[in-house]
């Protein structure tokens, strides 16, 4: 009994030595592949990464999408567009100007809804486009490196109000008429105190919805020569009977506000070797109505054409008329993302597709894009005319290698951050691209007109 028991005691030991000698070779086995390998263990770890800091990249942006950290350096910017105005604008520093930000010292009753509204009380004037006219202001407001308290040592001067929200119906707005609207303008306008000094050349408004300056209706005798700061570099077809209100020479083109959807078209960005749809568009699509009426403009609209388009080239378009949920997933598996005019030349689309990681496809002719004073277009995107909308399109674009599409998608993805607001002026960023495009503005000249209007006022 004795030598049986010695005899199993040695083979439990040899057991538990030939386990932990198995072990420990699988151990250096995993280590040695997660080490090596490509495509094993560090490759998941290093996506696992990438998703939790993607994820915390969402999660801190605010209700209106305005994130807490930039997106991106100038250097990349300029990097992968190169422009004369790299010798200006650099990282870390703000733009060369003083704004000074009128308050209710200067004038009373300023341009705000009432607070009674629900606009006021819930921020729905400041979500959407509409959302500039309040953010550019809060971030005026509250920049050190730029704001000025010392009208002598303004370069401009920033009027703040809510026009959109002030002809809003209730209870999301005020509710006023065109009429009612003009003659608080006019009321503002006359006793700004600093105005009469340059005819209004260095006074700086926000009008945030397609009809620009229209919104107010004597813009044209009350402030011709100020700056404006506006998503259009046009006007919408309903409107299209009005002369232009835009001017290059001294307006600023703001980029589209996504409040917080560019976060989750990070999320559904592919590569564009797995991305499986040539190009795709999903909208509404002008009806007569919107167009006031006119059938013959609806039927040449391009939205409509891209659907009867989509329907005999199906493998090669997918075009969807009307909102869909599914819509950041279509644009993170196109690798081209159409961008046709909808009821205006401008389009929220081609600054949603810098996040999808889509190539832009611009099909609007009067489009006026934000930035054009320092950014190269031609190197992030494509123009196609909007008289070309056939077989001719989709032939071009199978044309692209997904090497020089990739090519595209990487430089539009280091100067995406110009197009995420983030409140810091000496960071790449929305605001302070708008900020940089107003300082490279040069009105040290007053015209003859401006010097008349001195003398009328």
């Amino acid at each position: 009994k004795t030598k049986k028991t010695k005899k199993k005691k040695k083979m439990r030991a040899f057991r538990r030595k030939s386990s932990c000698s198995l072990t420990l070779l699988f151990c250096l086995f995993c280590i040695h592949f997660s080490v090596s390998s490509k495509g094993g263990f560090v490759e998941v770890s290093a996506k696992k990464t990438a998703a939790s800091e993607s994820s915390s990249s969402s999660s801190s942006s605010n209700q209106f999408g305005i994130s807490a950290t930039a997106f991106g350096t100038w250097r990349e910017v300029f990097n992968a567009a190169p422009s004369r105005a790299e010798e200006s604008i650099k990282d870390d520093i703000s733009p060369p100007i003083k704004i000074y930000v009128y308050n209710d010292a200067d004038v009373k009753k300023l341009l705000f809804p009432g607070k009674e509204t629900q606009a006021y009380k819930s921020g729905v004037c400041g979500m959407k486009m509409y959302g500039s006219q309040v953010h550019i202001a809060d971030f005026l407001l509250k920049s050190k490196e730029l704001r000025t308290e010392n009208p002598s040592d303004a370069d401009f001067f920033f009027l703040p109000g809510w026009p959109k929200c002030m002809l809003d119906a209730p209870p999301n707005g005020a509710g006023l008429t065109d009429d009612e609207l003009a003659k608080r303008l006019n009321g503002v306008i006359e006793k700004l105190p600093y105005i009469k000094k340059s005819g209004g050349r260095d006074h700086v408004f926000v009008w945030p919805s397609g009809r620009g300056p229209t919104l107010y209706k004597n813009w044209r005798c009350k402030i011709p020569n100020s700056i404006f700061l506006t998503p259009e570099g046009f006007y919408t077809d309903p409107y299209r009977t009005l002369a232009p209100y835009f001017d290059p020479w001294k307006d600023v083109v703001l980029p589209g506000f996504m409040d917080g959807r560019k976060d989750s078209y990070l999320e559904t960005n592919k590569r564009t070797s797995k991305r499986t749809k040539l190009a795709s568009f999903a909208g509404t699509v002008p009806d007569g109505q919107a167009l006031k009426g006119d059938e013959k403009h609806v039927k040449a609209h391009p939205r409509e054409r891209l659907l009867k388009l989509s329907k005999k080239y199906p493998d090669a378009l997918l075009a969807i008329s009307g909102r869909t949920p599914k819509y950041a997933e279509i644009l993170g598996d196109s690798k081209f993302c159409i961008v046709p005019r909808g009821l205006s030349p401008w389009t929220l689309r081609t600054y949603e597709t810098f996040f999808a990681g889509c190539v832009p496809v611009i099909i609007s002719d009067s489009v006026r894009l934000p930035f054009q004073e320092f950014l190269d277009w031609s190197l992030i995107s494509i123009k196609w005319p909007e008289a070309k909308i056939d077989e001719s399109l989709l032939t071009y674009l199978k044309s692209i290698p997904d090497e020089e599409i990739e090519k595209i998608v990487r430089r539009g993805e280091q100067v995406r951050c110009v197009f995420a607001y983030q409140a810091d002026a000496t960071k790449c960023n929305a605001f302070s691209a708008i900020m940089w495009a107003l300082s490279l503005k040069d009105r040290n000249v007053a015209s003859t007109s401006e010097w008349a209007l001195r003398d009328e006022m």
